[in-house]
């Protein structure tokens, strides 16, 4: 299903796009840096690029890529945890705002994440009479893919191919994360 409905995105944009015939049609480069938190006390940073290219006046897709490096103690202070994950991002964004100057832009696609993580779980030792507490580290890595939200607003500095704006992302990295954080667009 998830699949399909991907599929399904690309076929819209590439049918709106032959349809589209604004002067308009070039795309933007943008850089971004991210505060991103995946549960409590496991937050870090999150850096990444996206291309996007308008499709119609209204509608938007990218493609993106971000590094994340999350760290922290969440369940215990021996046990550093970590969660480290490169994504691939495709995205679709709806722009029900829109001026010369000003964007608000909503988004929906989906995410690959190619993830390494150290997670710290109890375990419960009944060899004496009073159960001990043990935290083993578990080291583990590999992929997975989820649909991910994303919503930004941006401002296009007039008479210049420069933008900015902030971001806000649920994405797939390991879990569901978040980021939040600004960016800086280059139109072509």
């Amino acid at each position: 299903m998830k699949r399909s409905l991907f599929f399904a995105l690309i076929l819209i944009a590439i049918r709106s796009q032959a349809q589209f015939d604004g002067a308009e049609t070039t795309g933007t480069i943008k850089l971004s840096t991210a505060y991103a938190h995946d549960f409590p006390k496991l937050n870090g940073l999150s850096v990444g690029a996206e291309f996007v290219k308008p499709l119609t006046h209204r509608f938007e897709a990218g493609f993106g890529v971000r590094h994340i490096n999350m760290s922290g103690n969440p369940r215990t202070e021996t046990a550093k945890e970590y969660t480290k994950a490169t994504t691939l991002d495709f995205n679709v964004y709806v722009l029900p705002l829109k001026s010369e100057t000003h964007a608000l832009k909503i988004g929906g696609g989906y995410s690959f994440s190619f993830y390494k993580i150290r997670r710290s779980f109890p375990v419960i030792s009944h060899e004496t009479q009073t159960p001990q507490t043990q935290w083993p580290i578990q080291d583990s890595k590999g992929s997975i893919s989820g649909f991910m939200l994303s919503g930004e607003y941006e401002y296009s500095i007039p008479n210049s191919s420069i933008s900015m704006g902030i971001r806000a992302s649920l994405f797939k990295a390991y879990d569901q994360a978040t980021s939040v954080g600004p960016f800086v667009g280059f139109r072509l």
